[in-house]
């Protein structure tokens, strides 16, 4: 017999375990790559989508007029539009332009806003480190593309200094891709706040919304009461006339935001030296342009000056709802809520009317627009008494109503058994039970 030997030792090879993604990704060290990729992809599409269509017009409207000066220009008339969309101030033909064309700003911060939701999808991120990368990215490729922007179109009649794009560029596109990214990753800081400052916010920004609505309105009816004018205006302009119309349109919300100052009180000027007010009216020969052709030339009659207490009817109505929309918020809350309300309907009345005001000229007409300050305080004034009178109003009627529901509640549900009528009757609703 052979002696028990050990059975022969079995040659084994060691292998690296290789983890494969299922979904074909490579992880993190391809994340750069792609947040580079889609950044850049996600940019130019945003930079693309609105040039286009402003080089068309620009190029149809260069065509219809005689095709004066060269190709080179009519790029550069076009990319001058798109840079003043930003607030970037431009010189065209020594005109010194700073009236930000408030429509264009809402598309380009609406584009703007999904090039960094793009991205951040791309990357798949959830979180705000995602957030911050997506937003750099995009806002630094952004600026980079404004400032080549500006440095190419100063040629011929126009000028644009590369600095004071930048001023204006980097601040806007910083603010709207981190917006952007952060709704997008489902991260803003909005969501996690507390519950009566989100409501306080809304309430200011719905006010504010309102007076834009009813300024819309303010608008149209001078373009209509002022039609003749307006048309006589465009008829000077023969076959270019629809080139100025589209000029128009793109500053209907400054329009509209002059006329939320009229209503307000404060009003507006056009120009230096000039006041457009619901009493006062002063003004200096105006150029012939379909937008200062509706600017009224007298103050309103006795009858529409009620227009003045618009806002403080406003921001009571919207007190009343701040408070029936509250019912878990104690009376300190709802008071600093509807101050709070106020106070961001102040600074949105601020803000909007420094944007929808500038320069159109270096004469008589480099001052245009409302002063930001006068209109945030008188306004922010009648909506905080408005807000907070109505809302401690409706607070108080709320609690009352809520005490009456609340005892008709427990006197319908406490139920009363009727007295047994004997003995018996006694025994056998004890049973029963």
């Amino acid at each position: 017999m052979r002696p028990n030997t050990p059975p022969p030792a079995v040659k084994t090879r060691q292998r690296d375990t290789v983890v494969v993604d299922p979904s074909g990704r490579a992880g993190t060290p391809r994340r750069p790559r792609t947040l580079l990729a889609s950044s850049i992809a996600t940019t130019l599409w945003c930079a693309t989508v609105v040039y286009t269509p402003i080089l068309v017009l620009v190029i149809l409207a260069w065509w219809l007029t005689g095709r004066e000066g060269d190709v080179s220009t009519v790029v550069a008339a076009a990319g001058v539009a798109w840079l003043a969309g930003h607030g970037a101030a431009v010189d065209i033909a020594g005109i010194h332009l700073t009236v930000t064309p408030l429509l264009l700003t809402a598309v380009l911060a609406w584009r703007l806003s999904k090039a960094a939701a793009g991205t951040v999808r791309a990357i798949g991120g959830k979180d705000a480190a995602a957030v911050r990368a997506a937003a750099g990215a995009v806002s630094i490729l952004y600026i980079g593309l404004s400032a080549g922007a500006a440095a190419l179109v100063s040629t011929g009649p126009f000028s644009v200094s590369v600095p004071g794009t930048l001023a204006y560029t980097a601040p806007f596109a910083v603010a709207v891709t981190a917006f952007g990214a952060a709704r997008e990753a489902g991260v803003l800081a909005w969501d996690r706040s507390s519950v009566w400052l989100r409501r306080g916010v809304r309430s200011g920004a719905l006010v504010v919304a309102a007076l834009l609505a009813f300024g819309a309105a303010a608008v149209g009816a001078a373009f209509a009461v002022r039609g003749s004018a307006v048309a006589d205006t465009f008829g000077l302009y023969g076959s270019g006339a629809w080139a100025v119309a589209l000029l128009s349109l793109l500053y209907l919300p400054n329009l509209a935001i002059w006329a939320v100052a009229y209503i307000c009180g404060p009003g507006f000027a056009v120009g230096t030296d000039t006041a457009v007010q619901a009493e006062l009216v002063e003004l200096n020969p105006l150029p012939a342009f379909p937008v200062f052709a509706a600017v009224p030339t007298e103050p309103l009659p006795a009858s529409a000056t009620i227009l003045i207490g618009l806002p403080l009817m406003l921001a009571a109505v919207f007190g009343v709802l701040l408070t029936y929309r509250s019912p878990d918020l104690r009376v300190p809350r709802v008071t600093t809520a509807a101050i709070l309300a106020s106070g961001c309907a102040a600074a949105l009345l601020a803000a909007l009317a420094w944007m929808s005001g500038g320069a159109a000229g270096t004469g008589l007409l480099s001052r245009i627009g409302p002063d930001p300050w006068p209109v945030a305080g008188l306004g922010g004034l009648q909506i905080l008494i408005g807000t907070v009178g109505s809302a401690l109003v409706a607070r108080l009627f709320a609690v009352h109503r809520r005490a009456a529901e609340s005892e008709l509640v427990r006197r319908d549900t406490v139920v009363i058994p009727e007295p047994a009528q004997g003995l018996d009757d006694a025994l056998v609703c004890s049973r029963d039970l």
